[in-house]
């Protein structure tokens, strides 16, 4: 899936990583010589990271964890309960700034044009990260940050802004304000995965262009789409990705849809590897290029099997929200009637069944049985009454 010029690369990574003893025990625990893996069967050998180990890795280590050795910003960002430190060396910084100078170049941004950054500065410094890369790139920054968006639009119409970077729920409110501009990169919430979102976006904004990223704070970017709107290709000079399957831990072939497994490719403040994301997506690759077609579809903290087939209730709210009569709540109920699954889905709002029921087969995998609508749902999760 990945050419052997990443793997080279990759296995640079894994050799610099040993020198945290937080990966050397591993390492070696699971008797994986990073220096000997030849091949991408071999690199599938080297143990998962998982939030749980690095959360208690900072609490072994207060306040920075073992996996600190310096660093040019040190940033937040959520872990488990609380908020945990982010490392960026200036190395880190510079290669960071290019890679999403080239993401937002292969979006259609050029040097000279105006850009409205309307992601935070402080504590997260996300608009940090994507300020640098704008600059990086030779474009006109205007960091607005998050919160007036009538203020946002009046400024991106005063000065004839070219672009807008942020989450796509605050650029719908800025073009409802009368905000315009040629492209959209949204983030930091589901974007395509819901459907009718982008075009939503696009109307509302006068766009011609809107594109999905993903990232974490810990790896910015992970995969991120291109002017033509056609899925996230993962930014494999900077992060790979797998996907693996949830319960097993096995490595899926193209197009299972399964949790999204990341490794920096180069990174020296808190060097992931093979870190368990959370995050439920699929892989397909395209000539060169590996691509995530629909982006993050959902989460997979819970799970059932209907039918003999994965169900992710996460990604159910992404199709919910693509209806506007639907609250959002919703409870999947599961019986058995007759030795045979049978699926449920109670939505909370007004829909039509039939348009319902299709985009949720669509996206689940499976189709439900039935759809009903309720005007106000007492309780929401799952009901599994099969055993």
């Amino acid at each position: 899936m990945y050419d052997s010029e990443t793997l080279a690369a990759v296995r640079e990574q894994l050799e610099r990583v040993t020198d945290h003893e937080f990966y050397a025990e591993k390492f070696a625990d699971a008797g994986v010589d990073p220096a000997s893996i030849e091949t991408w069967e071999e690199f599938r050998t080297v143990p998962f990271t998982t939030t749980d180990e690095l959360e208690a890795d900072f609490e072994a280590e207060p306040p920075t964890g073992s996996l600190y050795d310096g660093a040019a910003m040190v940033t937040f960002s959520p872990m488990g309960e609380g908020l945990q430190p982010v490392f960026d060396t200036q190395a880190d910084i510079d290669h960071q700034a290019a890679v999403n100078a080239a993401v937002f170049e292969r979006v259609g941004v050029e040097p000279g044009d105006r850009v409205v950054n309307t992601f935070g500065y402080q504590l997260f410094g996300t608009g940090y990260v994507i300020h640098r890369a704008l600059e990086t790139l030779g474009a006109e920054v205007y960091p607005l940050g998050p919160g007036d968006s009538e203020q946002a639009a009046d400024i991106i119409e005063e000065y004839d802004v070219d672009a807008l970077i942020g989450n796509p729920s605050f650029a719908l409110k800025i073009g409802e304000e009368g905000g315009t501009v040629d492209t959209f990169v949204g983030a930091g919430e589901p974007f395509t995965s819901i459907p009718g979102r982008r075009e939503a976006v696009k109307d509302a904004l006068d766009a011609s262009v809107a594109t999905d990223y993903f990232g974490t704070r810990h790896i910015m970017p992970v995969a991120a789409e291109t002017g033509d709107e056609a899925g996230l290709h993962v930014v494999d000079d900077y992060a790979i990705v797998e996907i693996v399957d949830p319960d097993t831990g096995e490595v899926l072939d193209e197009g299972e849809r399964g949790e999204v497994v990341v490794t920096h490719v180069r990174k020296e403040g808190i060097p992931l590897v093979r870190y368990r994301t959370g995050d439920l997506a699929e892989l397909e690759t395209r000539g060169d290029e590996v691509v995530m077609p629909d982006g993050v579809i959902g989460r997979t903290d819970e799970r059932l099997k209907v039918k003999g087939v994965k169900v992710y209730p996460e990604s159910i709210a992404t199709v919910l929200a693509s209806f506007e009569g639907l609250t959002g709540e919703y409870r999947i109920e599961v019986t058995q009637p007759e030795s045979t699954d049978r699926m449920t889905i109670v939505c909370e709002g007004e829909a039509d069944a039939d348009d319902l029921l299709a985009a949720l087969g669509d996206r689940l995998l499976v189709s439900p049985d039935a759809v009903e609508l309720v005007d106000d749902l007492d309780d929401g999760g799952i009901v599994d009454d099969r055993y």
